[in-house]
């Protein structure tokens, strides 16, 4: 049997769309065992509509890992252990996919790469900001390419982040899916506003570098999907203003939502996390928060 801790992920933070994503320490765990056919236990987040199935994203990973390197499979016994919330926004479908895709390929004696796990992690995905630090950790930026031969690669970059800072996350009581959310977003946007995100990106990562926290909440401002999802997320801009109010350095949508995502330091962890709550439930919603670490390491094999 093989143990896999995968941590959750939050994507974009605000202006790197499609680009930068962050490992959080807050894990989903894979176990798996090969065997004549598919059962499939859980607990956690979830569980319910995930026990039973035959064709979830973690059999589905599992099943490529053994395709790739020629090995033979009936099937296997899988249990997971969610504890990242479903909600959307902190990578719970990332770490199913990378937990299944590192728990097959540590059965096997690891005969793919990192790299060629993130290659597979994407094919299935379809967004490697998501599955990029779940693999690797910490914040990494992560860019697809195609090359000659018409097969895709994928380049990146684990960038240094404060590590004074606290992640703290509002989880809202509703859910939205990714692919609604990508919906809401058009083909084309405006040259300002792809400035704005490119020259926003750019300040980020050098504040990360720099360590200029000064920066951070000017640096984490979006024009390119923030206030089109809003529309999904009641109260989102109160929310937003309430985590900067009360002390957050930088605050942004995670991922597609409805996650909100704010960096602070020790002292107003409490009171931007109430904050957010507050504001959330003065629309009619109610949420939760937490403070958690950032996680520098990516899966491990427990």
């Amino acid at each position: 049997m093989v143990k896999i801790k995968v941590p959750a992920t939050s994507a974009n933070l605000g202006p790197g769309f499609d680009f930068l994503g962050l490992a959080l320490d807050l894990f989903n765990i894979v176990e798996f065992t090969p065997a004549e056919d598919w059962l499939i236990t859980a607990e956690g987040y979830g569980a319910k509509k995930l026990s039973g199935q035959k064709d979830l994203l973690v059999c589905q990973a599992v099943k490529r890992v053994f395709a790739v390197t020629g090995e033979s499979l009936n099937g296997g016994v899988i249990h997971l252990t969610n504890n990242i919330p479903d909600v959307g926004g902190l990578g719970s479908s990332a770490s199913a996919i990378v937990g299944g895709l590192a728990a097959a390929n540590t059965y096997l004696g690891e005969p793919l790469t990192k790299d060629e796990l993130l290659y597979l992690a994407s094919e299935i995905e379809g967004h490697p900001d998501n599955v990029a630090p779940a693999i690797f950790g910490g914040l990494v930026g992560v860019v697809k390419e195609n090359t000659c031969s018409g097969q895709d690669s994928y380049s990146y970059l684990k960038i240094p982040f404060p590590m004074e800072l606290q992640v703290v996350l509002a989880i809202p009581e509703i859910s939205v899916a990714t692919t609604e959310a990508r919906k809401l977003l058009p083909s084309h946007v405006p040259f300002s506003e792809a400035v704005f995100n490119l020259t926003h990106t750019g300040l980020f990562i050098g504040a990360c570098y720099a360590n200029r926290l000064d920066l951070l909440e000017t640096a984490m401002q979006d024009k390119l999907h923030q206030d089109r999802r809003a529309v999904l997320i009641p109260g989102f801009h109160s929310v937003i203003e309430a985590a900067s109010e009360n002390g957050a350095i930088g605050v942004a949508l995670s991922g597609a939502g409805p996650t909100i995502i704010a960096f602070s330091k020790p002292d107003p962890i409490q009171a931007v996390g109430e904050g957010m709550v507050s504001a959330f439930a003065a629309h009619g919603i109610k949420a939760h928060w937490l403070s958690i670490a950032i996680n520098n390491d990516g899966y491990i094999v427990v």
